[in-house]
């Protein structure tokens, strides 16, 4: 006997980490969430190329059709190569024959490709979130399908936090975002509460600490992965 079920949708993805695995471990063992982040995440962030992410995303967009899976929700990073990223991962997902929802993460940590891993709420704008907030601009007025992607409320100031949620609404989209996912960022919710909506996509929320608006996407193999939950 056999039957047929509904494709499945991935609601949290990062297509540029296809190809991470067997790359080579940091010298010293991560000891927390935050060092899991400055010693292998934001290293591969640094290091892509949009040649690098196009064969990624097509990596990482094959396996998941292969595993009844024809529609992903990304969150990209690469923060020496932001403009026209989303269209590199776009193109290298319908080249596989998957739907892809896009989205640029946002970030102050990173300005002038230096490395701010500790940012206050009071934290200006840097150069790089507003090429960030252009890029998800870009590919949402040229019509790709898409959300504001934001990296996280810690590693955001308030002037940005605002700027996504405004750019969203100017596209009647919602922002997809990592909400407490480590003991780092358990001021998330307090900072978010009052400008998340029912459209926005709250990845993680494992120290969320009360109710904010939007759907929450629960990743226990990530947590896992990254021991946070």
């Amino acid at each position: 006997m056999s039957f047929e079920t509904r494709a499945m949708v991935c609601a949290h993805h990062h297509l540029y980490s296809s190809l991470a695995r067997g790359m080579p471990a940091p010298k010293t063992a991560p000891d927390s969430f935050i060092s899991v982040l400055e010693n292998i995440w934001w290293k591969l962030d640094m290091a892509l190329d949009l040649e690098t992410l196009y064969w990624s995303a097509a990596l990482g967009a094959a396996e998941a059709l292969c595993s009844g899976t024809t529609a992903i929700i990304d969150h990209h990073e690469s923060p020496l190569v932001i403009d026209g990223s989303l269209d590199v991962i776009a193109d290298a997902c319908a080249m596989v024959g998957v739907k892809a929802n896009l989205s640029y993460g946002i970030t102050d940590r990173w300005d002038n490709n230096a490395l701010h891993s500790r940012v206050s709420p009071l934290s200006p704008m840097t150069d790089a979130a507003q090429q960030g907030l252009r890029e998800n601009e870009r590919f949402l007025a040229s019509g790709g399908r898409g959300m504001v992607g934001v990296h996280a409320a810690f590693t955001c100031g308030d002037e940005t936090l605002h700027s996504a949620a405004e750019l969203a609404r100017k596209f009647n989209t919602g922002v997809h975002i990592h909400v407490a996912e480590g003991p780092d960022d358990k001021d998330a919710g307090a900072r978010l509460e009052k400008l998340a909506n029912k459209d926005w996509l709250l990845v993680h929320a494992v120290h969320l600490d009360r109710h904010i608006e939007g759907t929450i996407v629960h990743n226990p193999r990530s947590n896992m992965n990254n021991a946070v939950g």
